[in-house]
C-alpha cells in the first residue's frame, strides 16, 4: 500500500467538473456520464486506501450532477416538444 495523502485526487475533481458540465445541452449527457463513471472510479479506490479520502464529497457530487443535470434536460426538452405539437395542434383545429 501506498502512502496516499489527504488531498483530493484529480479523478475526483475532473469528476465534479464533468458533473457540472452535464447542465450543458446534448452534450451535457456525454459529461454526465463521464461524471458518474470518474466518480465511481475514485470512490473504489478511496475504499481501497489508493486516493486521498478528502475527493470522497466532490465524486458524491460529481455522480449526483451527472445524473441529475442530463435528466432534466431530457426532461425539459421533451415537455417543451410536447407543449408545442399541443399548442399547435389546438391552433390547427381552430380552437
Amino acid at each position: 500500500m501506498q502512502d496516499v495523502n489527504n488531498k483530493a485526487s484529480g479523478m475526483s475533481k475532473a469528476s465534479l467538473i464533468c458533473g457540472i458540465c452535464a447542465i450543458i445541452p446534448f452534450a451535457g449527457t456525454a459529461a454526465g456520464l463521464a461524471a458518474i463513471i470518474l466518480g465511481i472510479i475514485d470512490l473504489v479506490k478511496i475504499n481501497k486506501g489508493e486516493a486521498g479520502a478528502a475527493g470522497k464529497k466532490l465524486d458524491i457530487t460529481g455522480i449526483v450532477l451527472g445524473v441529475i443535470f442530463p435528466v432534466l434536460m431530457w426532461v425539459i426538452l421533451w415537455v417543451t416538444i410536447f407543449a408545442v405539437m399541443l399548442g399547435g395542434l389546438g391552433t390547427a383545429l381552430g380552437s
